[in-house]
């Protein structure tokens, strides 16, 4: 997968979901977010995280027309450390 790559126009960025997630969890953390996408940018994914070390995730999906994406949020306990 390849780093720093564009979003899709429906992604994190854009969505309440993201003002959301960072009211509950204390605002952004001083981490930048990540994302990554396939070679042929069929398929990616984006974290945020916020200041309490919790992190929100989206992977999508392009086919045909469509992009589909799922969320979901992980409480710092459950973040696997980086190797």
């Amino acid at each position: 997968m390849r780093m720093n790559t564009p979003l899709p126009p429906t992604g994190i960025d854009d969505d309440s979901r993201l003002s959301d997630f960072l009211a509950r969890h204390g605002g952004a953390a001083a981490l930048a977010p990540r994302r990554g996408e396939s070679s042929d940018g069929l398929e990616g994914w984006s974290e945020i995280y916020a200041a309490d070390g919790s992190v929100l995730r989206c992977d999508w999906v392009r086919q045909g027309g469509r992009t589909e994406m799922r969320y979901e949020e992980h409480s710092p306990r459950e973040v696997p450390p980086e190797a």
